[in-house]
């Protein structure tokens, strides 16, 4: 009888333990299906944020964007590309079409149809090699091509002591410091370096880009597609 009362008492132990761990299980299960939830919908939100951001591009030719705003574009869809985008939950990838119909430079922001992390990288580009015009320099008293190029001539001349009359004009003073061996190479730096200033700021503030097209996901109505085109 005592062996048996043991018995029930194991089973009936045994039994708990197992409806314990099922509860247990089942209240884990529930905890995570909870945070899960809750994860995709604020992965939902972000998403939707972003949406509402890439929207406000979406202007006609009555109220265009500087190409500034495209530099602007350009980096969010990077952002949002990179780290955001959820194929997995109908959060497709967002290409991003820009259309350049008048060249610049021969060198950036040719005229042409890209894909706008090519104008970034274009703008990459142009950015580095104007830096380095404006890292000082041995050969120039230890001094940039940017500090210069805000000198007047008379003063560039008396930096590196030639010697100027005192009745000479700009015209005649930057003649000389063209042709003068101590100056030449300076001279010319800092007309590349204005070149680039030039091309970086015609793109920035001159141009003006409209949205011709805008694609949706036919599913859930998020933007899958943008092209914009210069005005």
């Amino acid at each position: 009888m005592e062996n048996a009362t043991k018995a029930l008492f194991m089973a009936g132990s045994a039994l708990i333990t197992i409806l314990i761990i099922g509860l247990l299980a089942y209240e884990y299960g529930q905890i995570s299906e909870i945070e899960q939830i809750k994860e995709d919908t604020e992965q939902v939100e972000i998403m939707t944020s972003y949406m509402r951001r890439f929207e406000q591009f979406n202007r006609g030719k009555d109220n265009p964007m500087y190409g500034n705003e495209i530099f602007s574009l350009g980096n969010l869809q990077e952002d949002y590309n990179l780290t955001n985008a959820r194929e997995d939950i109908g959060y497709d990838k967002i290409k991003i079409n820009v259309e350049i119909k008048n060249t610049i430079d021969n060198k950036y922001f040719k005229a042409g149809k890209y894909d706008i992390s090519e104008v970034l990288d274009d703008r990459k580009s142009l950015l580095e090699e104007k830096s380095k015009f404006e890292e000082p320099e041995t050969k120039y008293n230890n001094k940039s091509v940017k500090y210069y190029s805000k000198k007047s001539y008379r003063e560039i001349a008396m930096d590196f002591e030639i010697d100027i009359p005192s009745n000479w004009g700009n015209d005649l003073i930057s003649e000389e410091l063209i042709v003068n061996t101590k100056t030449k190479e300076l001279m010319q730096d800092i007309q590349s370096y204005e070149n680039l200033n030039t091309i970086y700021n015609e793109f920035r503030t001159g141009k003006r880009f409209y949205c011709e097209s805008i694609e949706y996901n036919q599913y859930n109505g998020r933007i899958k597609e943008m092209s914009f085109v210069e005005i």
